[in-house]
């Protein structure tokens, strides 16, 4: 393969980066305000775009490169806090920042996959550096699509065919499985191009859009070590009852199990077994099951339980499983609207503007004037503070659905909120008379900035109600919005309470407001997300 086969930037004698050598390079560096990431990041973001047009020797090129990862490294972590784990649409700060810091990774990967070219290519001394540069390579490639899944964007079509192509290149240099060592790593150094294709494979494949942000973390964490667990094969491998996972390496796209019906045709496949990893999935659960320490198990002194055991049994789904027949979903094409904020939400399904309990409000002499003239108070003052107070309705495309849960577009500048994962949402399709609650299960934003989001159908029916501490100190405490769910015995769903985010301990006794007062002790906690928590309830007799 050559430059023009990967589409490098053509080399001008016109460049002028601020470095040409590895030592004018480190002087430089020594200039650079680490201290101030975001001139840091620009600098770097320049001066490597710059050094990757300027003509110099493979060989000093690399070491040049070397030379700036770890400060790259460095300024890219630090940025990446600033667009990571945010509510969607970006806003256009933290679309800036993760456009920088995704153009630096691409940069990095460009710098390298020249030399890795002329390492093809026979340029002299290159050859012994082929496994590290096609290690270099694929490693850019992996953080720059795990940047995307940081900020939950959609990775572009041209990322993982650049990633596929790589590794091919790294086979036909028969390198694929040399170690080279990468102290970039956070544990373990020896790598091989091999396991950096798994590692950025299988995190493509861990469903990243639904993960949070301490999840994708741990499961990067999880495959420097556990990638080595994947063999990859040209050959089919041998029928062992399940669908073989593929991936076209000549293609854009990642693995797949292959059904046998409807499949796309497969240019130039590469076969995955998971065998090793399936193995040490199952062990760790199991070990987990019977009370083993999470750290005892190579899990990190982070990991804890039983959030540990859920994630790890959420991946051997994803990797070592076929997917298990989903909820049949219909695709269907029609408008819904859709809300968020416990306010809005309950101004919606309430239907009416919140007001205090109990506390009576005088007919002002227009609203006297209006039920004599009408016969009723008119609405519009209620549409006006739904207007003040930000509550609207936005206008979304359900693309398909189930009994259980929705997929929902909001196509690029439709006026709208952002959202954030986990969050609690109402929705009400175009053929639906009421609101449903839901809950944002997954979040990306696509190429095109569209907003696409999986949303989890909450059981029961909803209802706005109001929500007070009870006791001896809470007697002056106001009321505050908060929602109700009826019981859904066929789904074993108890009537719910859903309140605002921090609301819940055990067996407190809290006042709810229906059409009188009544005291409710909590009993369990259902689910949680950033802004609200859902859960079963007692009412007390007086």
């Amino acid at each position: 393969m050559t430059d023009t086969d990967f589409d490098l930037p053509q080399i001008s004698a016109e460049a002028a980066p601020e470095f040409s050598d590895v030592v004018a390079c480190k002087a430089w560096l020594e200039h650079v305000p680490l201290a101030n990431v975001s001139e840091a990041q620009r600098q770097l973001l320049t001066q490597v775009t710059e050094f990757n047009r300027f003509p110099c020797k493979a060989a000093m090129r690399l070491q040049v490169l070397e030379a700036l990862r770890e400060a790259v490294a460095f300024v890219q972590i630090e940025q990446a806090k600033r667009f990571t784990n945010r509510a969607l649409p970006m806003a256009e700060a933290e679309s800036v920042i993760f456009a920088d810091t995704t153009a630096l990774w691409e940069q990095m990967r460009v710098g390298y996959l020249h030399c890795m070219t002329a390492s093809g290519a026979g340029e002299t001394g290159m050859r012994t550096h082929a496994a590290l540069l096609a290690q270099r390579v694929l490693a850019y490639c992996g953080l720059k699509m795990f940047h995307h899944y940081r900020a939950y964007r959609e990775v572009p079509n041209s990322d993982w065919q650049a990633l596929h192509r790589t590794y091919r290149f790294a086979e036909e240099l028969d390198v694929s499985t040399e170690e080279v060592k990468d102290y970039l790593n956070r544990d373990v150094h020896d790598a091989t191009p091999r396991i950096q294709y798994m590692r950025a494979l299988l995190m493509g494949m861990a469903n990243p859009n639904e993960l949070a942000r301490r999840q994708l973390s741990f499961v990067g964490f999880l495959l420097e070590r556990w990638a080595e667990k994947v063999d990859i094969s040209a050959q089919p491998l041998p029928d062992e009852g399940m669908l073989p996972l593929v991936i076209d390496i000549a293609g854009d796209r990642p693995p797949e199990r292959l059904t046998g019906s409807g499949d796309r045709e497969i240019a130039d496949p590469r076969f995955l077994d998971v065998a090793r990893l399936s193995k040490s999935l199952k062990n760790r659960i199991g070990l987990l099951r019977k009370g083993e320490s999470p750290a005892r198990l190579a899990l990190g002194e982070d990991c804890v339980q039983p959030s540990c055991e859920q994630l790890l049994i959420f991946l051997y789904r994803q990797w070592c499983q076929p997917r298990p027949p989903r909820a049949e979903r219909k695709p269907v094409s029609q408008e819904a609207m859709v809300c968020n904020d416990m306010a809005a939400i309950h101004y919606y399904i309430f239907g009416k503007v919140f007001r205090q309990p109990g506390v009576q409000k005088e007919l002002t002499q227009k609203e006297r004037d209006q039920i004599a003239t009408f016969g009723r108070i008119s609405t519009k003052d209620e549409d006006d503070y739904s207007a003040v107070h930000g509550f609207m309705l936005e206008h979304w495309q359900v693309e398909d659905e189930s009994v259980s849960g929705l997929r929902m577009v909001r196509p690029s500048g439709t006026p709208g909120k952002r959202f954030a994962h986990g969050q609690l949402v109402a929705v009400r399709p175009g053929d639906s008379k009421n609101f449903m609650l839901a809950q944002a299960r997954w979040l990306m934003q696509g190429t095109d900035g569209a907003l696409n989001a999986g949303l989890r159908l909450l059981p029961g029916l909803p209802a706005g109600i109001a929500v007070r501490p009870y006791g001896l100190n809470a007697s002056n405490e106001k009321f505050v919005p908060a929602l109700t769910l009826t019981e859904v015995a066929a789904l074993k769903s108890p009537p719910t309470l859903v309140l605002p985010a921090g609301w819940y301990k055990p067996k407190r006794v809290i006042e709810v407001f229906v059409q009188q007062a009544l005291r409710v002790k909590l009993v369990e906690l259902i689910e949680r997300g950033p802004d609200f928590e859902r859960m079963s309830y007692e009412v007390l007799s007086d």
